[in-house]
Parts: C-alpha cells; sequence; structure tokens
C-alpha cells in the first residue's frame, strides 16, 4: 500500500494545478476559462464536517459571497451545496434558515442553487414549499424514489458513482476469451441496457436533469439522434474529463456543465469523492491534452 503522505503530495499537485487550487480566487479564475469555452459551471465549496450551528453559520456565509461574486462577474455559474453543510444533521430549522437565505440571495443575483440532500433526509424538500430558483441533487442510487414522483416538478440532479468512464477497457489483445467471460460480459451488457432503458423512460417526461459523471453507455444514448427525450438533460462532468469528447457534445449542442470545487478541504473530497481510477484517468488525460 502506497505511503499516505506520498498519495497526498501527488493529488495535491494534481488538484492544485488542474482542478481549482484552494482559495475562491483561483476557482473563480477556472470558471473564467471554462466560461470562456462556452462551459457553465457548477461550484462546490469543500469542507469538513459540520457539527455545530456556528459552522453551518460560516458556511452560509462563505456561499453568499460566492453567489454574490459569479453574479457580479457575470459568469454562467451555479452553487452547489451539500444539506450536510447548512446543518441538516443537526436541525431541520436550522437548514431551513440558511438554505432560505442563500436561495433568497440565489434568486436576486440570478444564480440557480443545487441543494444535495441525502435520502434519509429527503423529506426535507417539503419544507421548502414550492421554494423556485433550487434543484434537488441526490445520488444516483437513492434517487429512484424521487425520479418515480410524478409530482415532482423541481430540476432533479442525479449524482452517478459507477463511474464507467473512467475505467480502463481490458486489454486482450491475442488472448482468446472464455465461455464464462463472454456471458459474464453479455450480462454486464445486458444490465446496463436495462439500466439505461429505465432512465430514458423517465427522461421522456417533461422536467430538468443533470447528469452528473454519468456512465458512458447512458451519454451515448443521450446524445443519439434516435433519442427523442422530452426532458432537458444537462451532463455534468469532473474537470479532467476528456477535451475531445467535450468539444464533440458542444458542437452537438447538448447541454454540458463542469463541477468545480475549491476549499481548504480538496484533499478529503479527492479521497472519499473521486472515483476509483479516476486519477490515472485524470493523470493521462492530463499528458495528452495537447493531442485533444
Amino acid at each position: 500500500m502506497a505511503d499516505n503522505s506520498l498519495v497526498e503530495r501527488m493529488l495535491y499537485r494534481l488538484v492544485k494545478k488542474h482542478i481549482a487550487g484552494t482559495t475562491m480566487s483561483s476557482m473563480i479564475s477556472k470558471v473564467a476559462e471554462l466560461n470562456k469555452k462556452g462551459i457553465p459551471v457548477s461550484v462546490t465549496f469543500l469542507s469538513g464536517n459540520i457539527d455545530t450551528k456556528a459552522k453551518a453559520k460560516y458556511i452560509t456565509s462563505t456561499y453568499l459571497e460566492l453567489i454574490r461574486r459569479l453574479s457580479r462577474l457575470g459568469f454562467k455559474a451555479s452553487v452547489h451545496i451539500r444539506a450536510e453543510q447548512l446543518g441538516i444533521l443537526l436541525d431541520t430549522e436550522t437548514t431551513l434558515n440558511n438554505f432560505t437565505e442563500i436561495l433568497n440571495t440565489g434568486r436576486k443575483c440570478g444564480v440557480f442553487v443545487w441543494l444535495q440532500i441525502p435520502k434519509e433526509k429527503l423529506s426535507f424538500k417539503q419544507e421548502l414549499n414550492g421554494a423556485k430558483g433550487y434543484g434537488v441533487a441526490i445520488e444516483e442510487k437513492d434517487s429512484q424514489a424521487l425520479l418515480n414522483d410524478s409530482s415532482n416538478i423541481t430540476p432533479t440532479k442525479i449524482m452517478f458513482n459507477e463511474h464507467h468512464q473512467y475505467e480502463e477497457k481490458e486489454v486482450t489483445k491475442g488472448k482468446k476469451k472464455s465461455s464464462k467471460e463472454s456471458k459474464t460480459k453479455s450480462k454486464t451488457k445486458d444490465k446496463k441496457t436495462k439500466k439505461s432503458k429505465s432512465y430514458l423512460d423517465t427522461f421522456n417526461k417533461k422536467g430538468t436533469f443533470v447528469l452528473s459523471s454519468p456512465p458512458e453507455h447512458l451519454i451515448k444514448e443521450l446524445v443519439s439522434p434516435k433519442n427523442k427525450n422530452k426532458s432537458k438533460i444537462i451532463l455534468e462532468f469532473k474537470l479532467g474529463y476528456s477535451n475531445k469528447k467535450l468539444r464533440k457534445y458542444i458542437k452537438k449542442n447538448k447541454n454540458i456543465t463542469m463541477n468545480v470545487p475549491f476549499g481548504k478541504d480538496w484533499a478529503e473530497f479527492a479521497m472519499n469523492s473521486v472515483p476509483e481510477g479516476y486519477m490515472r484517468f485524470l493523470a493521462n488525460n492530463l499528458l495528452t491534452e495537447k493531442k485533444n
């Protein structure tokens, strides 16, 4: 196992140079760079565990400042907030007060706000009483109930954790696949096809859906000319995703956005939130970036 300090130093170099850095100013520079390329962004402030109301208030103040700066600079950007940051694990009232302040500022400044809610606290959505200017973000594994709710008209962000786009294809050149390997591959393909069809059926309804780090097989279905879904679909990617593919989607007039994290707790974010194999994918992509 690699030395943790060595891993952290490697992550530091990659994240600081290519993701967003640790300060709001460095993040603003990255947003400007992406906007210049015609790519909107979704900004996330990285913070540690929130165990007091005072910390939740500090995070709220940071998001208020962020929203005002994004608006003042005229950026095409939304803000992505984890409900835990606003105190949802402490009490509902604290979270509601903090989020209401952020939401009011967002509406005034013309900045859309995403609120990521854990499955066990999804009922918090009812406390907002049909408020506008925000959307609900939820992990893909917990999203089915929300997607099946026909009364839900709130924009929804589905956060995928399968990360098929970062998995390296197994090298099988010169090696004949066994019957068992072929059957396993066939079952995996059938499972993906079934799941893709389920999502495509959902997207046949009216509404706005953001797919954060969606698997490649689903992207392929969505960008296909044969797909006539009625929903507005936005594809969200992490920094480091293939520039070549992004240009292709933009050329096809597909709605895409890029997630830009910033803050002092980026190392914990990278360790816990970056998918397996992503850092290798990112490194390979950066090394071949000029060729794309």
